[in-house]
């Protein structure tokens, strides 16, 4: 049915971003993004890239451990009734983020991303041979606990917290504007990190995590 669309059929052979655009300030979360693996097409309702090629897959990394951050997301709670588009997007700010931080950005919503074999492919492509994962060398999916993907998540927002600049209380105050229904701990988990981050510093936190 789409042989004849190559404006859809070529774009579709990469790992793209894409995001949901039914959404509302007062759902649990507002701003939800992942990275579909090749062959997969979506309705209106879920903008994707239309040229993944242009761009490396790590920036497509980046953007979705952005993306899916409390600190961006409060900012699109700000914008959006009952959608969320490319207009609202663009009226968010992202922080500016040193090669350290896009390292850990990209490399912490891969693991977070690779939940099935279908994304083999884009490990390889990213790390190789390389597996420092508790788990049994390539498998699916990398994170397989909810305890290991939380601390993930956790730092991955302790982290742009701290790129936005914000204090522990402008923190805090972003994470209270969230229910937590299903994540009860996150809002401990991730104020845990960021108080390692002002301890301990920037490198250290990226390398512990």
């Amino acid at each position: 049915a789409v042989r004849d669309r190559p404006a859809w059929t070529g774009p579709a052979r990469f790992f793209r971003a894409a995001f949901r655009d039914i959404a509302s300030a007062t759902n649990e979360r507002t701003g939800i993004f992942c990275l579909l693996p090749p062959g997969v097409l979506l309705g209106n309702t879920a903008p994707v890239e239309k040229d993944p090629g242009g761009r490396t897959v790590a920036d497509a990394l980046t953007l979705i451990a952005i993306g899916n951050a409390f600190a961006f997301d409060w900012h699109i709670r700000q914008k959006a009734a009952s959608h969320v588009n490319l207009f609202i997007l663009n009226g968010c700010p992202v922080p500016r983020l040193d090669a350290a931080r896009e390292r850990f950005l990209a490399h912490a919503a891969l693991r977070l991303s690779c939940n099935h074999i279908g994304y083999a492919p884009l490990w390889t492509e990213q790390l190789g041979t390389l597996w420092r994962e508790s788990t049994d060398r390539h498998t699916w999916p990398v994170l397989a606990a909810d305890s290991d993907r939380e601390a993930v998540r956790a730092a991955i927002d302790a982290v742009l917290a701290d790129a936005y600049g914000l204090s522990r209380e402008q923190f805090a105050h972003v994470l209270a504007s969230f229910t937590h229904k299903s994540r009860q701990a996150a809002p401990g988990r991730c104020l845990a990190v960021f108080d390692e981050l002002r301890v301990d510093g920037l490198d250290a936190t990226l390398r512990r995590h």
